[in-house]
């Protein structure tokens, strides 16, 4: 019997081909837009947390301004100018310390022979290369002596080097480029790298911490600091020590809050997990409002064809077919719909999301409770949206529908 509902149901949709296409792709718009946003979400997810575990899990960050006051953001983002490199000295003395990296940006045009290129020049240490993954393609990054003699050597990404030296005779290696008034020479030359948790690397430049305070922005002001332990276990009792030495230092009183954060992975990754997981969910929200409009094309679909075949519902109806089966019938028809648009809009949205997440260097991640609710919820759709049409047409009486013209 349920297959004669099908092959009824089925039949009734071939005989309107163009009308039951249109209805579909309302379904099939809404279950793509959900899986790509949804599936765009999660790479990210993935991405960034692989980017705060690539860190270490004995790494603090130190950033200045109120926890409490503090918008989100990338660690050292902040432009308040409440940590000193004093401070990441004195940090450095402390026992239990494998290496401290005090960082200092800005954005700036970075100049070679008339072509200008907008970036971020950052003040850091040597040590940022294996705290942040940098990769160098051509030459080296700066050494411990020069970062201390402030020496005036620039490491760059090669995105910038290529729109720098374009149509340039001159190779970047050893070449100077100008950051405002002063000159600085290229040692050394990144990979491409893409974005990450502390901004894209592509747009970024390198020179130690004491040239950029000497020649780019002048102060002791810092926008981050990262501290390596040589132990995790140390790392509860190192972020106390930092916490007491930077207020005993800021003079804060004991009712006073900190004016600075200090932040471990396991930090960053809730953070990071807990505001992506909002944005997913959100834009997700967003996506399923096209669902619900296709359900209600759905909807509208089905009410016109109860109309066009009151005849047919009166025959079927006066030669023995009970209500039940009218229902059925119909109620097939718009799960059918629904259901195929599901599954075409789920692939649809796998293959798209595979192809952009490679494209833009991202993890391609399969959640089966995306699919899988994907797939429920255009059934749900076509099952609420289907159920008023076909219940009026359960509900026409023989007679009436046999008379209708």
């Amino acid at each position: 019997m349920l297959k004669k509902y099908f092959s009824m149901a089925f039949e009734s949709l071939i005989l309107n081909k163009i009308r039951s296409f249109l209805t579909t792709l309302g379904i099939i718009i809404g279950v793509f837009s959900v899986i790509v946003m949804i599936g765009f979400g999660q790479a990210s997810q993935s991405y960034i947390t692989d980017q705060v575990k690539g860190l270490g899990a004995g790494v603090l960050i130190v950033t200045p301004g109120n926890p409490k006051t503090q918008s989100f953001g990338p660690p050292g983002t902040s432009t308040v100018q409440t940590i000193t490199t004093d401070d990441a000295e004195l940090i450095k003395t402390m026992p239990g310390i494998k290496f401290v990296s005090p960082n200092a940006f800005i954005q700036n045009l970075i100049e070679f022979e008339g072509n200008n290129v907008a970036g971020i020049v950052l003040g850091t240490s040597q040590n940022i290369q294996s705290v942040r993954g940098l990769e160098v393609s051509q030459g080296r990054f700066f050494t411990e002596q020069e970062a201390r003699a402030g020496t005036k050597v620039i490491v760059i990404e090669a995105k910038i080097a290529e729109e720098l030296f374009a149509k340039k005779l001159e190779k970047p290696l050893g070449s100077k480029i100008k950051i405002g008034t002063q000159r600085y020479r290229i040692i050394g030359v990144l990979k491409l790298q893409g974005s990450g948790l502390f901004g894209s690397v592509d747009d970024q430049t390198f020179m130690p911490t004491k040239t950029f305070q000497q020649n780019v922005r002048n102060g002791k002001g810092l926008n981050s600091i990262f501290v390596k332990v040589n132990s995790e276990n140390l790392l509860v009792v190192t972020e106390e020590n930092i916490r007491n030495l930077l207020r005993y230092r800021h003079f804060l009183r004991e009712d006073e809050e900190d004016d600075f954060k200090i932040q471990t992975q396991a930090e960053l990754l809730k953070t990071v997990s807990t505001v992506t997981q909002v944005f997913t969910f959100l834009l997700a929200g967003i996506a399923a409002i096209s669902l619900i409009v296709g359900g209600i094309g759905i909807m509208n679909i089905m009410l016109v064809s109860v109309t066009e075949r009151t005849r047919e519902i009166g025959v079927r109806r006066a030669v023995g077919a009970r209500r039940r089966d009218i229902l059925i019938q119909f109620l097939i028809e718009s799960a059918s719909i629904s259901l195929i648009g599901g599954c075409i809009g789920i692939f649809l949205g796998l293959t798209v999301t595979f192809f952009v997440t490679k494209a833009v260097n991202l993890p391609f991640i399969i959640s089966p409770a995306s699919v899988i609710g994907g797939f429920l919820f255009s059934a749900g759709v076509g099952i609420f949206f289907g159920l008023y049409p076909a219940n009026k047409a359960s509900k026409l009486d023989p007679v009436d529908a046999l008379r209708y013209e």
